[in-house]
């Protein structure tokens, strides 16, 4: 992807973030981004191949951040990692989950761009499978599925509570994740 592809990506997931899937248009983008008008139907003719682009970028991004996931054999390592992971979604990236958010309500009514978003999440869902695979769950895929929803939902509700500081957020997602991994079958220390 060129680097200004990604640019235009990038502001349209800020848009969607800040405006909803009825804000996100090519100009509303161009605007985010700083380009000239017209540059982003130059790069995604249309809105659904500029709306089929932010899930593609958004699913790099999370794929990305799941890989961090990869060296944990420990659960406490891969507590502070998922914590980390957490308070990054809520913080530096509140934008990209936010539109993550937007994304995936308008999903519920459209099939291809629901199919998008569940490919892209059952790859995040597969690396954090291997996560759990290597810290003994014996039931590694079910054990991803619980945390990943798990985790999901301790996002949106502190993106809801609004803004709070890192560290506060860190020590309200590290005990519920904590306990929420030992409880998995087989998962020691």
């Amino acid at each position: 992807m060129s680097d200004r592809r990604t640019e235009i990506l990038e502001a349209a997931l800020r848009v969607l973030a800040k405006h909803g899937m009825r804000g996100l248009t090519h100009r509303a983008v161009d605007a985010a981004a700083g380009l000239p008008a017209g540059s982003t139907v130059y790069y995604f003719r249309s809105r659904a191949a500029l709306v089929a682009g932010c899930v593609q970028r958004l699913v790099d991004v999370e794929r990305e951040r799941a890989a961090a996931l990869s060296a944990p054999v420990y659960v406490d390592a891969l507590v502070a990692r998922l914590t980390a992971i957490g308070v990054r979604m809520v913080t530096a990236d509140r934008a990209l989950t936010l539109a993550r958010y937007e994304l995936s309500l308008a999903a519920a009514r459209d099939d291809a761009l629901r199919a998008a978003l569940v490919r892209g999440g059952d790859a995040v869902r597969a690396l954090l499978a291997d996560s759990m695979e290597r810290v003994g769950s014996p039931q590694p895929d079910l054990a991803a599925v619980e945390i990943a929803a798990a985790l999901d939902g301790l996002v949106f509700t502190a993106l809801l509570r609004g803004p709070s500081e890192p560290a506060e957020l860190a020590a309200a997602l590290r005990p519920a994740l904590g306990r929420l991994l030992r409880a998995q079958p087989g998962v020691g220390s």
